[in-house]
């Protein structure tokens, strides 16, 4: 069975959140390269600290980890001081498989988690929690804290 997991994306400063469905490889060795490259982006300033602009890039970074971006020409347009690339929309090809990729934006927390991921874009920190295996009815999930890097090094 695969591993599930949800990822959230908060602002406590603006009491928002945004939540992502992992449906595989949702334990930390399999998740957490995407989630890095995202938070190293984050410190960085790459993108942004905000809800929607971040959460974009989220979904970005999972298409591109599970293969799924079309296949599309560019076309260059003359600026001010640069040319620039963009995708020419109308030669998009059409999607291989139904599945955005590694992260899709979800309304909550699913029943069949095993782990949560919280980014915290006030604090660029990321929490990660796991489901002890109690029960599965959701009223009754009990989540423990778990350290990252500890759990990365006991992984094979």
């Amino acid at each position: 069975m695969s591993t599930r997991a949800n990822v959230i994306i908060e602002s406590k400063k603006y009491s928002e959140k945004l939540y992502f469905y992992r449906h595989s490889d949702g334990y930390p060795k399999g998740t957490m390269p995407s989630l890095q490259m995202f938070m190293k982006w984050l410190k960085e300033g790459k993108i942004r600290d905000n809800i929607s602009q971040a959460a974009g890039w989220l979904v970005l970074i999972g298409a591109i980890e599970y293969g799924r971006i079309p296949a599309y020409e560019k076309e260059s347009h003359e600026g001010m001081l640069t040319t620039r690339e963009y995708g020419d929309v109308d030669s998009i090809k059409d999607p291989d498989d139904w599945k955005v990729g590694a992260y899709e934006p979800t309304t909550d927390i699913h029943g069949d988690v095993e782990f949560i991921y919280t980014i915290d874009l006030d604090d660029k920190t990321i929490n990660c929690q796991q489901r002890q295996m109690e029960s599965w009815e959701p009223l009754k999930m009990n989540w423990v804290d778990v350290n990252i890097l500890e759990y990365l090094k006991l992984q094979p």
